[in-house]
Order: structure tokens, then sequence, then C-alpha cells
């Protein structure tokens, strides 16, 4: 009797702790193996894969509780393929790009059956529905392939008059109007592929696109290096800077709505839009890894998987993870705090108060840092903030040894303080 107490209260402070945290809080994978994509086909059900080189691994996770566990289907998935992408579209019927093709599940990962034509690298999957899906490959006859049969049948399309694109990206909101990037060209269809518009856009030829999220007919994200985010709200007729700070590359994106999305980067930094990228909240993670892909199965719940098996997850849209509140006395006036140690390398912590404003509830609380120049480099905090000191730490490791500044707005109260990297 008393072990199955101990059992139990043993579970029961497992599920609290799990479940009480916020912000982006880590899951156990049982992976150490990077993952490449996660997606889930509704709140408790979703996989996970990925691969790596040296040594030579691969794998593909599957949860049915929300993250809570994991357990490996690698053994059901063919040996020595990578697992590059996947796109599921129930609890039954999946499809996995990998290394040597692409592969088919009916009954949820236990079983894969390796699709006809495409016999080689696959990079990229997306199905609008049961029958139309298209998958795009690197080696063979490289190109974008599409099925309206469930993948019995494939026919090749092209990229307008341009073929043979490696590493290309893709996205559909219907089987109609879809969306793809491979280097710095966006691709656009409006007849399910028969023909592809390349779109112009004032993204930098030398940077290259990492993928793209529509999320209607009209509007569309497109993403890559060097912090570049463009948007376009009318069809891909013109297309508006959204950047991020150039210091990271953007791997992943996941919109909830048309105002409200989430960015992933080659850092452990994730960053939030509440307002259709006017502005971007900077949320992190624990660790510095890759988070290579995002996926939200609700407003507030997402979940974000990289390198080494990591997966992370929120509850609250990502609160405000990266900046710590450490006085819960309330402040009588806004102060900004000179950042420590400065100068610095390549980490610092900048602390600011923020006094009962707006009705008392405090408000909305930006923290920036901009390079001699004034350009910005980074974006700490943009959000609402309640009263309270605060600290946030900034990490300059993908910048330049010189002086910064960083600037803190809140109400009608600016202020700006130097800072000097030295590396």
């Amino acid at each position: 009797m008393k072990r199955i107490l101990f059992i139990f209260y043993f579970l029961f402070f497992i599920f609290c702790e799990v479940f009480s945290q916020t912000g982006w809080f880590p899951l156990n994978s049982g992976t150490t193996v990077n993952l490449s994509k996660i997606q889930f086909v509704n709140s408790q059900t979703g996989w996970a894969g990925g691969f790596q080189s040296l040594p030579t691994q691969y794998t593909f996770i599957k949860t049915t509780n929300a993250g809570l566990s994991w357990f490996n289907q690698s053994q059901n998935f063919p040996i020595g393929n990578r697992v590059i992408s996947l796109y599921f579209l129930d609890v039954n019927t999946g499809y996995v790009s990998g290394g040597e093709g692409l592969f088919k599940t009916t009954n949820g990962g236990n079983n894969f059956v390796t699709l006809p034509t495409l016999t080689f690298a696959c990079i990229d999957c997306f199905f609008v529905n049961s029958m139309t899906g298209w998958v795009s490959t690197a080696t063979g006859i490289s190109g974008l392939y599409k099925t309206t049969d469930g993948g019995s049948n494939w026919i090749i399309q092209y990229y307008n008059s341009v073929p043979n694109y490696l590493y290309t990206f893709l996205h559909f909101e219907n089987s109609n109007t879809g969306w793809c990037v491979t280097d710095s060209v966006i691709y656009k269809t409006s007849n399910g592929g028969s023909n592809w518009i390349v779109q112009n856009h004032p993204f930098i030829a030398a940077n290259t696109f990492n993928g793209i999220f529509a999320v209607s007919t009209e509007s569309a994200w497109a993403f890559g290096t060097s912090g570049t985010v463009l948007l376009t709200t009318n069809g891909g007729t013109n297309w508006i800077s959204k950047n991020i700070s150039n210091a990271y590359s953007v791997l992943s994106a996941y919109f909830v709505n048309s105002l409200t999305g989430y960015l992933s980067t080659d850092s452990k930094y994730i960053f939030k839009t509440t307002n259709n990228g006017t502005n971007w909240i900077t949320q992190a993670t624990d660790t510095a890894q890759l988070q290579n892909s995002i996926y939200f199965t609700s407003n507030d719940t997402g979940y974000v998987c990289g390198s080494q098996g990591r997966i992370f997850k929120t509850k609250n849209g990502g609160g405000t993870i990266g900046v710590k509140k450490i006085n819960e006395n309330i402040p009588e006036r806004f102060y900004l705090f000179q950042n420590y140690p400065n100068p610095f390398n390549p980490t610092t912590k900048i602390q600011f108060s923020i006094p009962p404003f707006e009705g008392g509830q405090g408000g909305m609380t930006i923290l920036k840092v901009y390079d001699i120049l004034g350009k910005e480099v980074g974006a700490l905090v943009n959000e609402k903030i309640s009263p309270g000191t605060y600290e946030v730490t900034f990490n300059g490791s993908k910048l330049a040894s010189g002086i910064y500044f960083y600037k803190l707005q809140s109400g009608d109260f600016i202020d700006k303080k130097k800072m000097i990297l030295i590396k």
C-alpha cells in the first residue's frame, strides 16, 4: 500500500511540475539526435523527426499525451533514411520526406511504405487533403512533384521556366493556391502548380530563404538568413520587410492567426508578434542550439524542436521568458540601469524599473539594442509589462566588437545607455 501511494504521489508531482511551468520549458524527447521537424494533428498527438551525419543517426518519435512522453517509432521507418520533413493529415495518415524517398503511413507511424517514383532525396512535403499533395526533391530529376491520388502516382512540376532548384520549401493554402521558396526566390501558383510565377520582393540575393508560411490566400510570410522576414497581404503583389535582428537566421515560422505568429531561429531565441510583424517580442529557451521547427496547436500552446533532440513547449504563448522580474517592490519611477558587466563578452545583463502607469497596471514596454550607426541588432522586450524591476540578458555572440546602445521606451519615458562589446 505504501509503495502504491509513493508511486501515486511521485506521478502527481511530475504532472504538477510539468503542467505548472510557464514560458518555454523542456520536454524529455528520449533522443539526442537533431530534430528537423515537429507537427501535431490535435492537442495530444504529434510527431517529430530528424537526423545527423556524424555519427549517422536518424529518429522518428511520437507523443499521444501532448508531449509529456514520447515513444520511438524509428524501427518502423525504412532503415538508413534521414527524416528531413513530415506532414500528417490526421492521427493515421502521414508522409515523411527522407534521404531516399517519400514514405507514407496509414496507421499513425506503426508502418511505412515507400511511395513509387520518388526514390531519391525529398526535402519537403505538403498535403491539402488525403489525395492531393506536393513534394520537393534535391536529387534525381530535381524539382516539385504533385500527386492527386494519395501518392500512388506523381507528376513533375517546374517553377516557371527555371527547374532544378534545390532545397525548396512549400506551403499551400488550398488545392489551388500555394507558395514555394528556393535560394532567394519566391514562387506562387494559383492553379495547383501547373504554373509558377516569380514574386518581386526586397530580399537580398546573397541570402537564402529557409521557408514560407501561408496564413490565407492573400497573406504569407517568407523567412531566411540574416533575420529576413517578408510579408505579403495582397497575394504576393507586394512584399514588405518585417525583419528581426540580422544576427539570427529564421529557420521556421508558425502563425496562429493573421496577427499573431512565432519565429524560431538558429539560436535559443524565439520571436513573437501580436501585430502582424510591426513589433517582435523576444522569447527564449534554455539552450543556444538551433530551433529548427515550431508548431502551435492553439493560440497559446506550442512546441519547438532542434539540435540534440531538444523539444520545448509553451502553454501561455511563450510568456515573458527571457525577461525576469527580480523585485516585487513597486518602483516609484522609471529607471534604466547600466548593463553589467560592461565591457562584456559575449553576454551582459540589463535591468530596468517600471512604475504604475496607464491606470496603475503598467503598459507597453520596449527594450532594443542598436549599433553605433543606429541599426537595430536586438529586440529584448516588446510587450505589456506590469510594474516591477526586471532583468534581461543580451547575447552579443554574433556581433562584432564595438559600441552599442540599448534604449528603453515605456509610456512617455525614453532612456538610452551605451555598452561596449569586446571579443
